[in-house]
């Protein structure tokens, strides 16, 4: 008899295919996230603490939007749309709530609910949702990044942008988005010269260390007309520090890969325990210390508690993904399927796989959101 050829069959994996690099680069960040924060209640007068704060300022939240362009897609479907609905608005407006009850409880004050403007660290969410929605008509223009740049600096001269809807961030950090869809994580050039060019950024931060920090946030218009140099210079800063320290990431797996996976919930998390040391007046008790000791206890303090909040993160997934609401079935589906033994079911399965076909697996989702974690 003659043999006919089988079909190739490929059972879909349970995991999905992740770039550690990735990983790595979203523990690293958000780990800086927290100890920026921590370090913001801490600085005081201190030039030491002003300056290490501008430092981490000039690079982390651009190499974060980096990070979430170079994994954004410019297709737009319904599938996307509810994805987006689901791990970046409803969790905005649920979190919203959560801070200001939060609020409200430690400070004993009204509980006011805004949507307009997202509450403090919640404006990554709104902005994400708006680089993703900008991103097919801005790379539809000739030059998408240099167009970027523009409506980067031209925004602080419109005074009535700022914080509703985070709409000033969005513009100023678009750059950023752009370029990591272009250009990716593959970054060339010499690790040594990362490590200068950080050195390079530490020295410019002490010499801008009395520079108002709201020109890092990019969350205000410019007070007179000199603005427009200003951020323009600021903006090239900081992209030498998103080559930098994603030049320096780790691209295969380490120890910082799993914590990475769990970004968003270090996001969101970390901000209620700094508010709760405020309201108890934790920070106030550290202010009588040298400036070095409080420098090394935002360090440690800061790393330590996004570790920790990493390990706390799977209490917390049904707040931070919602796709549970629309289909109530799935993770428990999933889950039975994974615990089944592959002995009894394993023709089930195979047919079941003859039937869909291959499978491809999905990318990362773009920068604090997971994918698959």
């Amino acid at each position: 008899m003659s043999s006919f050829p089988q079909p190739q069959i490929r059972i879909p994996s349970a995991t999905r295919t992740r770039n550690p690099q990735i990983d790595n680069a979203k523990f690293v960040l958000i780990a800086l996230v927290v100890i920026g924060h921590g370090m913001g209640e801490l600085r005081g007068d201190s030039p030491l603490l002003k300056a290490a704060y501008h430092f981490i300022y000039l690079f982390h939240i651009p190499a974060f939007v980096y990070l979430s362009g170079s994994l954004a897609r410019t297709e737009f479907g319904v599938r996307q749309g509810m994805r987006w609905l689901c791990t970046l608005l409803i969790p905005l407006l649920v979190f919203q709530a959560i801070y200001h009850a939060w609020n409200a409880w430690l400070l004993h004050e009204t509980f006011e609910y805004h949507i307009t403007e997202p509450y403090w660290l919640l404006w990554y969410l709104a902005s994400l949702a708006c680089w993703h929605l900008l991103l097919p008509p801005m790379l539809a223009l000739g030059r998408p990044l240099l167009t970027a740049c523009g409506i980067a600096i031209l925004a602080g001269y419109a005074g009535d942008i700022g914080y509703p809807f985070s709409l000033s961030r969005t513009l100023v950090f678009l750059p950023f988005f752009i370029a990591g869809h272009r250009h990716g994580l593959d970054l060339p050039g010499p690790r040594s010269g990362a490590v200068a060019a950080l050195l390079s950024l530490a020295g410019l931060a002490w010499l801008i260390r009395d520079l108002d920090p709201v020109w890092l946030y990019g969350s205000s218009a410019y007070p007179d007309l000199w603005g427009g140099p200003l951020r323009a210079g600021l903006l090239a800063a900081s992209a030498v520090g998103v080559w930098a320290v994603l030049r320096l990431v780790p691209r295969k797996a380490s120890p910082l890969t799993a914590m990475g996976r769990q970004s968003l919930a270090v996001y969101l998390l970390h901000g209620l325990l700094i508010n709760a040391a405020t309201a108890l007046g934790l920070w106030a008790s550290l202010a009588h210390l040298p400036p070095a000791w409080r420098l090394g206890l935002a360090v440690t303090g800061g790393a330590a508690l996004a570790c920790l909040l990493t390990k706390a993160a799977p209490w917390f997934r049904p707040l931070m993904n919602f796709g549970w609401l629309l289909h109530p079935s799935s993770e428990g589906d999933a889950s039975s399927i994974r615990n089944r033994s592959p002995v009894r079911h394993g023709r089930r399965e195979r047919s079941s796989a003859t039937r869909r076909g291959s499978v491809s697996t999905s990318r990362q989702t773009s920068g604090l959101t997971r994918g698959g974690d």
